[in-house]
């Protein structure tokens, strides 16, 4: 697998610089007001540019990976119109795997040069890995650390399970941070976090990089416990998953949707029903567009005055976390 590791955080870290580059050419700002034509607009171009600059890094690799979910599908509910996406098949070669991606998780951070703005890419075994179903765009979510698998579920009571987080790790409330979608979906979680007493942090969009903070060791990454509760979308869900499996944390997801015919079709899934593929194909490439100064502390894409980029890329595999940087030319 570490050549495969190679050319996939090769692929997340092109992406990125092209996007980076992008928007500093167009010379994006978090002091923008932007109406919701502008708004589409600039997402399109962001995607656009990182679906381009991805498939061209995807192109000659030595091996074969199959896409089987891409972002950008579900902004036909929100805009219209799907967004640009990456799907088919790519690379040659006796080795077959599976991918799923998000060419810029946190497009609305892109688009204002604001921080969260990532290039995402998790491979898994061939058909050992969840596409993305036809009628649903969002997962219901439970992600928390190694210490916490099989205590805590997604079929549970949250205060049962913010019980569970306190008993075994001997802290109080306060001390547990939960990370929610701000959505009237999520209420019920919100109300239950709320009268429990935990550090609730609500969010408006980009649940991924909290997702992979809730899967790590608190103990590695010292910024105290963290879960995901509640729905947020599902590729992004998917990705995580393989972090998860990869680092043995705790984590049940179930498909949801607004439609109850279509919710009662989807029962409560385990890492294993969503990621069946082998522990060792397991692989997440991170690379930050802009700086992440909330959850991993990633800095963003630096261009030097000689032409080179300076990319920051967080790994997750069965060898845990890593957190490096390269130069491109």
């Amino acid at each position: 697998m570490e050549q495969v590791k190679k050319y996939i955080t090769r692929a997340t870290e092109l992406t990125a610089i092209s996007v980076f580059r992008l928007i500093k050419e167009k010379g994006f700002t978090p002091q923008d007001l932007l109406n919701e034509e502008e708004n589409i607009k600039r997402e399109r171009l962001i995607d656009q540019a990182g679906v381009d600059a991805m498939a061209a890094a995807l192109t000659d690799i030595p091996f074969i990976l199959e896409i089987v979910g891409s972002e950008g599908r579900k902004h036909v509910h929100q805009y219209g119109e799907a967004l640009p996406s990456l799907m088919g098949t790519f690379g040659f070669g006796d080795l077959k795997l599976d991918m799923v991606n998000d060419v810029v998780e946190g497009s609305k951070a892109a688009k204002l040069n604001s921080p969260g703005a990532v290039s995402v890419v998790a491979v898994a075994s061939h058909k050992g890995i969840m596409g993305t179903p036809d009628d649903i765009d969002y997962m219901e979510k439970l992600f928390g650390p190694p210490q916490l698998k099989g205590r805590i579920s997604i079929r549970n009571p949250v205060e049962v399970n913010l019980a569970e987080v306190v008993d075994e790790f001997r802290v109080e409330p306060s001390e547990i941070s939960v990370v929610v979608m701000d959505r009237d979906r999520n209420a019920h979680i919100i109300n239950a976090c709320l009268k429990f007493g935990v550090n609730l942090i609500l969010i408006k969009a980009g649940d991924f990089l909290p997702s992979i903070l809730s899967c790590m060791d608190p103990a590695e990454h010292k910024k105290g416990i963290h879960l995901i509760m509640g729905s947020g979308g599902f590729e992004e869900g998917v990705m995580a998953v393989v972090a998860a499996k990869a680092l043995g944390a705790a984590c049940e997801v179930k498909g949801w949707s607004p439609e109850p015919k279509i919710q009662s079709k989807y029962q409560v899934w385990s890492i294993d029903d969503v990621v069946s593929g082998k522990l060792e194909d397991c692989l997440v490439s991170i690379s930050a567009i802009t700086d992440d100064n909330k959850w991993l502390d990633m800095q963003g894409v630096r261009v030097e005055r000689q032409g080179e980029s300076e990319v920051t890329t967080l790994t997750v595999d069965k060898t845990g976390v890593k957190i490096e940087k390269q130069l491109h030319h």
